[in-house]
């Protein structure tokens, strides 16, 4: 039985299936009696090395639109999806997705990580990664891996 399940974070990438997940989290968090469930978004810098001052700018300049895009599409679900629930935390960060998750979860003090499967596989899967399993292995709390139902 799941008990004292008080902060929910579901990390959300505007995927189908993310979305399904944070539909799924708040009927959890619902009939856990939870207080706060926080959304978060993660951007992922680009992985190549940027040598020149120009480059880093480009960068810096893509990296800030993404963050204000992420913000106003996360204020958007909260007061479409959500009805605006004071319990709906949203944040944005820039970083290396499962570290900033991983962090956000430990400063927050969140008890309940409810993540989606794209459910990759095969070579997608090897050269890629998952972000739902390395959460898994990495969580400070339990993780609960939502899969969408096949239609």
């Amino acid at each position: 039985m799941i008990q004292n399940i008080k902060k929910i974070l579901t990390p959300i990438d505007f995927s189908t299936h993310s979305m399904e997940a944070m539909r799924g989290a708040m009927e959890l968090a619902k009939d856990l009696g939870a207080e706060e469930i926080h959304l978060v978004h993660v951007i992922a810098p680009q992985q190549r090395l940027i040598p020149s001052t120009i480059e880093q700018n480009r960068e810096l300049a893509r990296e800030g639109a993404m963050l204000e895009q992420a913000e106003e599409e996360l204020a958007r679900i909260k007061k479409d999806e959500l009805g605006n629930s004071k319990k709906v935390i949203t944040c944005a960060v820039v970083g290396p997705p499962v570290e900033k998750l991983v962090n956000y979860a430990k400063e927050q003090l969140i008890d309940l990580i409810v993540v989606a499967t794209h459910g990759r596989t095969g070579g997608e899967h090897i050269l890629i990664g998952s972000v739902s399993e390395k959460l898994v292995r990495n969580s400070p709390c339990s993780v609960l891996v939502f899969r969408p139902r096949v239609r």
